[in-house]
């Protein structure tokens, strides 16, 4: 059965540098329950909460999820990234540039907005 993952949501909440207090506060959500959440504790919280948490660690939902087979294409809340993330599953060479560039640092992440800013002009 897919799962809550306490390695993924600390994850994704180091990356961004955050605390649970300061998730707490920035998503209304009471701290206890957060370090519920995080500490896998609370293994089942609300759709409501966790689209909170991945709104504020700016990510999907199931960059949180344990799967026991990994999706074809993950499920996307905003259309927009639903409608670019099903392209991306279907392009082997666009899945593959995804998966390099997804890490990468926000100087690189600059440069590579300058080049493509430079190629829409052609």
């Amino acid at each position: 059965m897919n799962s809550l993952s306490k390695e993924k949501l600390n994850y994704q909440k180091n990356k961004k540098q955050l605390t649970n207090a300061k998730i707490s506060q920035l998503t209304n959500i009471p701290i206890s329950n957060i370090d519920k959440i995080f500490s896998g504790a609370n293994k089942n919280p609300t759709l409501d909460t966790i689209q909170k948490i991945a709104s504020i660690l700016e990510c999907s939902i199931d960059d949180f999820i344990d799967y026991e087979e990994e999706p074809v294409c993950p499920v996307y809340i905003d259309r927009t990234t639903k409608s670019i993330a099903e392209e991306i599953c279907r392009n082997k060479k666009l899945k593959e540039i995804f998966r390099i560039v997804k890490d990468l640092k926000k100087e690189d992440l600059e440069i590579i907005e300058k080049i493509t800013l430079r190629l829409e002009e052609k």
